[in-house]
């Protein structure tokens, strides 16, 4: 049988969990990743009988479960601790120590320990052990739930493990106290916030099953929180507990959280509950369904980003750049890190700061990358690898020796590192991979860490309990299909792969059928672009079927629970990803629901998501395109220009034509403020479709077309990722929106400077005539008679290309074409005849042409030519009744 089980746990020893009777001696307390946390195995039993007496103890002698926050009583030994400096001095006060003395010392010794270098910390910590936990053993049953919290917290953050009896004795005592208040007084937050935040460190247990009891204590705090110190302690328990979090919970703190804000309880003047609340809500698990608080607490957090520590303003930077708004953080956060980056030059902060760099600071951050990068010491930071890759993408790096140099590093992180594999860190790296191979058009390969990670991921899905859980299942499989490196990889997959995709195919979520398909279509353009093997092509074919049976179930589901925004934009690149897949019936299923999303899910990144989905699938959706144009009308303020140009884009693109062009107003407004933090490519983009509007102000032209934004456009062009298509498309797109505002806007006087360009173009431009060509040239030399009354693949000056090329004189009679582009449109009528081919429409309307054909249409009216338009798929040269054959019929009219 194969079990779906939450995603965040760490399974690497699950059995514990497979046979029921185990789970009723284990109860709640499960340890993953080291061994149990009891002595034995065999000694389960006997720790269940001993916990109910000591809790018959318990219900006859009473006592009062209270608070650590107690004014501690100032004798002579207290007194004596807290003078001490050093370690030796503690050890040497810790004679005939009381059991609140002993509390007190190793919370001291915690704060002795973060002083520490490394050397340091490692002998205190084997100090601990040795002196410490000796007397700490026989006082732990005087010891009450608060002062347990203190030891346990402070233990472990000592990197005191778990197995250590007098550890595991501690948290058992702790967690038998709560037990045995599950329906009496309410457990302290603190002493909960301590217990959540210790348990999961590490992640050496199974929350779910440790805390359960911990959920109705939080309920009823959340009840009677009133002030910051009670949202930071919550947010910080729903943090560590949120795998027993409740949807019902969750609101309730989050009115709590409303309110207390509406009633300035939480203001700029308390950063630290606003960042708890912040890092809580901003969990991958459930961050899209909390934007609009998000926004909100970052709008709060907004006037004191300035006086933010290091870590505190990581953490908003980190938000910030996940959810891409507000827009008014921009600003204040590209200040405060470029000050942090000069005071802490570390690849933490450096990953922050990339994301607001300009093209003129991109050097000099790229210095300081490859200064860390080649640095011993920077490797060793927690997250070290991941800090490295953010840069590596933000700074969009495609030099060769860096890249190689990164994930060499990366390798040398999987050799040196066990937990990288019981803990499944690894599947961190392959997803950073598949992203940063697939940015760079496949052009990149790193063959070591290819092959070490399909190794580790087929170790994980042949020997481990994890290659039966589909969600872990999914993430190694779509490694290994993308790039191989595996017996016979370049005719087949492996075998296993489809035996447990089938097995598995009921139990497939959504996010699991999104990594399978990419993992397919990065194969399909890695390894078998040029020719795909029968074999690998039958499988492809049998992980189709599974796609498609998964979609489908997972649509069918939406009629009971219906899907928000993003589980739907996943469900449609899960079946875009392949051709194979793109004209099916649950494809166009999958598009038409988004007919019925609901305008309260949408967020910037939602928003951007759709509109690369619509963009990709070529499908208009009325409905859908206005909800994203009003989202931008509601909220411009708020929303980046990155965001409004991928909307607007979009909406050109397929030609549609808002209900309200206020909305393009609004858009123009957005791009104007932050027309220094977009990138040209952008903002050419965002221009373009303004101009088809006719909305774009005479302001923003003068800044596009100026020395100053070609200078910066041409830098941009040097430090690309891909100088083979990226250059081209920036040119073109430059020229595109030169010809629209000389057309459209004589008025503002802005040159033609683009000739030059369109004459390279047409030089490198070969013409191939396909059949529907002619078939069109045959029947106009069979209607005309005569070769020279018409011309074939014509450049006009603005270098629209025309397929045919008519002129008729006034009495309606064909006359020879002139060798340049005629102006006495008083003598001659001029008819150009355009063939539409199939991507000239939206996909699911045929009748609707695209935004870019649509302009070359006005455009070709505006210079003086009768168009007439052949679409491809009306086209029928036998029959005289065509609908293009009466399209032709016309000229000889």
């Amino acid at each position: 049988m194969y079990l779906n089980c939450p995603p965040r746990a760490q399974w690497k020893n699950i059995h514990y969990l497979l046979q029921k009777c185990q789970v009723k001696l284990v109860k709640r307390y499960v340890c993953l990743g080291v061994k149990p946390p009891m002595q034995s195995a065999s000694c389960l039993l006997a720790n269940r009988l001993q916990r109910k007496m000591q809790l018959h103890r318990l219900n006859t002698k009473p006592r009062e479960i209270v608070g650590d926050d107690m004014v501690l009583k100032q004798d002579t030994i207290m007194k004596k601790l807290e003078a001490a400096i050093t370690n030796d001095e503690l050890m040497g006060v810790m004679t005939s120590l009381r059991r609140t003395h002993l509390v007190e010392v190793i919370s001291l010794l915690w704060l002795h320990y973060q002083s520490l270098d490394q050397p340091g910390k490692q002998a205190l910590t084997q100090m601990v052990l040795t002196d410490v936990l000796p007397l700490l053993d026989p006082q732990i049953r005087e010891l009450d739930v608060g002062e347990l919290s203190r030891c346990y917290l402070h233990l472990r953050k000592m990197h005191i493990r778990n197995c250590e009896p007098v550890v595991e004795e501690v948290l058992n005592r702790a967690l038998l106290l709560i037990d045995a208040q599950i329906n009496g007084e309410v457990v302290p937050l603190n002493t909960l916030s301590r217990l959540s935040v210790g348990i999961n460190l590490e992640r050496d247990f199974f929350t779910p099953l440790v805390c359960k009891n911990f959920i109705p204590h939080l309920a009823k705090h959340i009840v009677e929180c009133q002030n910051e110190e009670q949202v930071r302690l919550i947010s910080t328990c729903i943090f560590q507990l949120h795998l027993l979090v409740g949807e019902e919970l969750l609101n309730d703190f989050k009115l709590k959280v409303r309110a207390l804000l509406k009633n300035k309880v939480l203001s700029r003047n308390t950063p630290k509950a606003l960042l708890k609340v912040l890092h809580m809500l901003n969990i991958p698990l459930w961050s899209q369904q909390h934007t609009h608080l998000i926004k909100v607490v970052l709008l709060t957090l907004e006037p004191c980003v300035h006086e933010l520590d290091s870590g505190d303003l990581k953490i908003v930077c980190r938000a910030f750049l996940h959810h891409q708004e507000p827009a008014t953080l921009v600003l204040p956060l590209k200040k405060a890190m470029e000050k942090l980056l000069k005071e802490e030059t570390t690849a933490d902060v450096l990953s922050c700061a990339v994301h607001f760099a300009t093209h003129l600071q991109r050097d000099k951050y790229t210095q300081d990358f490859c200064e860390l990068l080649y640095s011993y010491d920077a490797w060793l930071l927690p997250n070290a690898s991941a800090h490295f890759f953010s840069v590596l993408r933000g700074l969009k790096i495609s030099d060769l020796r860096l890249c190689n140099r990164y994930w060499s590093g990366v390798v040398r992180e999987l050799d040196s590192s066990p937990e990288e594999q019981t803990h499944l860190r690894f599947l961190r790296h392959c997803r950073r991979y598949m992203n940063f191979n697939n940015n760079l058009g496949g052009t990149y390969r790193h063959f070591g860490v290819e092959r070490k990670l399909s190794q580790m991921c087929m170790n994980g899905i042949e020997k481990d309990i994890v290659g039966r859980l589909p969600t872990k299942f999914a993430r190694m499989a779509s490694f290994v299909l993308a790039y191989g490196q595996t017996p016979f990889a370049w005719k087949k997959f492996p075998n296993i792969l489809l035996s447990k995709l089938l097995t598995m195919s009921q139990q497939l979520g959504i996010e699991d059928c999104f990594l399978l398909s990419r993992g397919m279509h990065i194969a399909c353009e890695l390894r078998f672009r040029q020719h795909l093997p029968s074999l690998a092509d039958m499988q492809m074919s049998t992980m189709d079927s599974v796609l498609i049976d998964s979609a489908e179930r997972h649509l069918l589901g939406a009629e009971k629970n219906p899907l928000n925004a993003s589980e739907l934009s996943m469900i449609v690149r899960t079946l875009s990803h392949r051709k194979t897949l793109k004209n099916t019936v649950v494809y166009n299923k999958a598009l038409s629901l988004y007919k019925c999303i609901e305008y309260k899910d949408f967020s910037s990144r939602v928003v951007r998501d759709l509109a690369y989905n619509l963009n990709a699938s070529h499908f208009l959706i009325p409905e859908l395109l206005e909800s994203m144009l009003g989202y931008i009308s509601e909220q411009h303020k708020h929303i980046r220009g990155d965001t409004v140009e991928k909307v607007v884009t979009c909406s050109y693109n397929l030609g549609y034509t808002p209900v309200s062009l206020k909305v393009m107003d609004y858009a123009a407004d957005v791009l104007l403020r932050d027309f220094d933090q977009m990138s040209g490519l952008a903002l050419v983009q965002a221009c373009l479709a303004l101009c088809f509007y006719k909305t774009i102000p005479e302001q923003l032209i003068n800044k596009i077309f100026c020395v100053k934004f070609i200078q910066r456009t041409e830098d941009e062009i040097q430090v690309c990722y891909s100088k083979a298509t990226y250059p081209e498309r920036v040119l073109n797109l430059v020229m595109q929106l030169n010809r629209t505002v000389c057309l459209d806007l004589p008025e503002i006087n802005v040159p033609w400077f683009q000739q030059n360009h369109i004459e390279a173009q047409m030089n490198k431009k070969s013409f191939q005539n396909n059949g529907f060509s002619r078939d069109v040239k045959l029947f106009l030399q069979n209607l005309l008679q005569n070769d020279s009354h018409f011309r074939c693949n014509h450049t006009t000056p603005y270098g629209y290309q025309i397929d045919f090329v008519i002129h008729f004189d006034r009495d309606k009679k064909p006359v020879t074409l002139p060798l340049v582009e005629t102006t006495l449109l008083d003598r001659i009528t001029k008819v150009a005849i355009l063939l539409l081919k199939f991507d000239s429409f939206c996909e699911n309307d045929l009748t609707a042409l695209r935004g870019p054909d649509a302009l070359k249409v006005k455009h070709l009216e505006m210079m003086g030519y009768k168009v007439l338009q052949i679409n491809e798929h009306d086209w029928n040269s036998k029959y005289m009744t065509a609908p293009g054959a009466k399209c032709l019929l016309q000229i000889s009219n």
